[in-house]
């Protein structure tokens, strides 16, 4: 009865297996070797360390929910951060050279998606031979082992001059998104507090505007020159608290917060449940499966994209191995973090959940002094564990 009990709590929230997990490994460690593994420098190198294929885990969240896979996501990482770093070397202004970096990834990924509807070939099947056929336009553009570099080409990261305007209207911007996020989750309360959300919305835009009024004045008609780079993956300056955190875990974090919304509380997260739960009885209630598949992959290349173009935002390189092995990675953390294999059930909040957990293990396994290549073995038997959990979970369900 018990176990029952705990089988629908658990089925109600595919990332309570992952937080159960994650707190368990959290407190191993935190015992073991309390004096390196609770600092801000250990924190710090666990999210920094899974930002990158934590924004990749997001987009392979989606998909697999729809009941696909992408195993060609860590070479679309590397095309497209191929892609931008040369546009950007080759005199293309910044903000276009990610532009056509992330259109890349989004490009492969709807290839993907495309060959997957069109040849009723596995998924498994298409994006494998897409691995190494994406793998190749890295290998032979950056051929002889060389490595583009932006040092080579300038020693200054790329500036972007904006009017002040338009930064407090991209600020602003954000805030409303952020209030949007918020306010979702208030859709399953009652009426009276859906009326709040407009108000909430409004209140968050024009308190803003009026600060930023008040404060900036007669410097509204000044320029600020942004760091591209930095905006992209710089160093989180924390005072006193330390620690190496970048830019990339807010990327990674609001990005969670932003698709986690989609996939629980949109209509297009409902069709991907939907069809990966089973995708003839989708069909017959009207679900677009072959569109909402491709999009699924457009926006797991897409989010691929993004995640080479962070990472290259701090290495400022590129190399022809760029993300292999991602995938495997990826897909691990995403099955921990409570996605089932067959689709139809999975959380994006659970995906960041297992995202950090293998990051954490990784870190925690070095203080212990346990050797690096233990970390696969480590990875593998989680996966199976988190496997055979959310089968019985799902199992008990259907009972």
């Amino acid at each position: 009865m018990r176990s029952q009990r705990l089988a629908r709590a658990l089925g109600r929230h595919p990332e309570a297996g992952a937080a159960v997990g994650f707190a368990a490994v959290f407190a191993i460690f935190a015992i073991v070797v309390p004096n390196t593994f609770l600092t801000a420098n250990a924190f710090s190198s666990i999210l920094t360390s899974q930002a990158v294929p934590g924004i990749a885990a997001i987009g392979i969240t989606l998909l697999m929910v729809s009941g696909e896979f992408d195993l060609s996501v860590g070479s679309i990482m590397g095309v497209a951060s191929l892609v931008f770093l040369a546009s950007a070397v080759s005199g293309v202004p910044v903000l276009l050279a990610i532009a056509i970096g992330l259109g890349a990834g989004a490009l492969m990924g709807f290839v993907n998606g495309q060959l997957l509807i069109r040849t009723g070939i596995p998924s498994f099947i298409v994006t494998l031979g897409t691995l190494l056929v994406y793998r190749a336009i890295c290998l032979t553009s950056i051929s002889g082992g060389r490595i583009v570099r932006w040092a080579d080409y300038s020693r200054e990261n790329p500036l972007v001059t904006l009017p002040v305007p338009l930064v407090l209207l991209i600020a602003l911007g954000l805030a409303a998104l952020l209030a949007w996020i918020c306010g979702a989750a208030w859709r399953e309360a009652t009426t009276s507090r859906r009326r709040l959300l407009p108000a909430l919305g409004l209140a968050t835009g024009g308190g803003f505007t009026i600060l930023a009024l008040v404060t900036l004045g007669p410097r509204l008609l000044d320029v600020v020159d942004v760091d591209v780079f930095h905006l992209l993956n710089g160093r989180l300056h924390l005072g006193d608290l330390g620690g190496n955190f970048r830019i990339s875990i807010l990327w990674w974090l609001g990005l969670a917060g932003v698709f986690s919304v989609v996939l629980t509380r949109t209509r297009f997260g409902n069709a991907l449940a939907a069809t990966g739960g089973n995708a003839a009885a989708a069909r017959a209630q009207g679900v677009d499966i072959d569109r909402i598949r491709v999009v699924a992959f457009t926006l797991s290349g897409l989010l691929a994209a993004l995640a080479g173009i962070v990472q290259t935002a701090r290495l400022k390189s590129v190399d022809p191995l760029r993300g292999e092995g991602l995938e495997l990675e990826v897909i691990a953390a995403v099955v921990i973090g409570g996605t089932l294999l067959k689709g139809g059930y999975g959380s994006v909040i659970g995906s960041v959940i297992g995202t950090s957990l293998t990051g954490m293990l990784r870190t925690g396994l070095v203080l212990v002094g346990v050797p690096s290549n233990a970390f696969r073995g480590a990875i593998g038997a989680l996966v199976i564990v988190a496997v055979v959990i959310n089968s019985l979970v799902r199992r008990e369900q259907d009972v």
